[in-house]
């Protein structure tokens, strides 16, 4: 059974009153759990029936401890053996497997968020827990080590959670030299494989999203103040697009897609965006799918993906952008 933070932290503090033959009341451990609590920032009130079954929990085999916690005259929690604690139990066979697999996750991110320094760490963890690296992983990623800008996520993560304001030097596929940017930092984006920062920049604009493979530098700005995120809400400036652009002040736009019994399925199970709904299913297998989302360039690059199977029945200037796309296209074929 999983367990969350709270109830490790419980477990943990009980383990540490009986350790060394000491002796608790039911009523010690639950103060002592509650301190241990407030200490991260839970004030909620502890219940003694919660203490009583972090006590059961630890004596089952359900987490695998075990523990021989015995009460002495009808009322003293402790150890029976004095020099028991769950911290000196090894791991299961089971545990180590579980690491491993972790692993071969954590691998994978090394290319993000700077974890490409951790190698070492990893290659400890790994010995330390004898486990024999012979077989291929079993999970794989769809990550990218190679692409430019990743070295800047650490940075930038750091810099939006304590709410800096940064220098960007950035150059655009337009520029012929990179160019300083200022810009209050609110969150990072990945799209398509390639990592976004979203914020506020000086220059008067309320949105500006940034690519990181176009970042040369990046550093904390002393000179300027931070400007806190009154321009969007993340879960509906994200939530309501495809990809990374859009203006704050857009709303989401009624779109209306006609696709073919072959993409049908696939689409259904793997849909277009959040707001994707099937509100037609035609007798030869096609449909009509509805969305609610903003109108921006990687809808419509999603969207020409789909060449014939797919059809833009709304809105009009949709459906117009991607007809012009798909005739330019088929142009420059017919002219070889």
């Amino acid at each position: 059974m999983p367990v969350n933070r709270n109830t490790i932290v419980r477990l943990r503090t009980i383990d540490r009153c009986l350790q060394r033959g000491r002796q608790c009341t039911l009523q010690e451990l639950n103060d002592a759990c509650y301190d241990a609590l407030n200490e991260l920032g839970y004030a909620e009130e502890l219940s003694l029936r919660t203490t009583q079954r972090d006590i059961q929990l630890l004596r089952s085999s359900e987490l695998g401890y075990n523990a021989p916690i015995v009460v002495r005259e009808r009322k003293y929690y402790s150890y029976e053996d004095p020099k028991f604690s769950i911290r000196n139990m090894p791991l299961s066979e089971r545990d180590l497997q579980e690491l491993s697999s972790a692993l071969d996750i954590f691998r994978h991110y090394q290319g993000f968020r700077g974890l490409g320094q951790q190698e070492d760490l990893i290659a400890r963890l790994q010995e330390s827990i004898n486990l024999e690296r012979n077989q291929e992983p079993i999970v794989w990623l769809d990550t990218n080590e190679r692409l430019r800008g990743l070295e800047h996520l650490s940075t930038l993560y750091d810099l939006i959670r304590d709410q800096k304001p940064i220098v960007v030097s950035y150059q655009s596929f337009r520029q012929r030299t990179p160019g300083d940017i200022q810009l209050s930092p609110y969150l990072l984006k990945e799209f398509n494989n390639r990592w976004f920062v979203i914020g506020h920049p000086w220059n008067g604009k309320a949105v500006m999203t940034l690519a990181l493979d176009r970042i040369c530098a990046v550093r904390e700005d002393k000179d300027n103040p931070y400007v806190p995120n009154t321009f969007f809400r993340a879960s509906e400036y994200i939530g309501q697009m495809v990809g990374v652009t859009r203006d704050p002040s857009t709303r989401p736009r009624h779109v209306t897609l006609w696709v073919d019994a072959e993409t049908l399925p696939y689409m259904i199970t793997k849909p277009l965006h959040g707001s994707q709904m099937l509100t037609e299913k035609r007798p030869d297998g096609s449909g009509i799918l509805h969305l609610e989302v903003i109108l921006n360039f990687e809808l419509e690059r999603l969207l020409l993906g789909f060449a014939e199977h797919l059809e833009v029945l709304a809105p009009r200037e949709l459906r117009h952008r991607v007809s012009q796309h798909i005739l330019m296209a088929s142009t420059r074929y017919l002219k070889s």
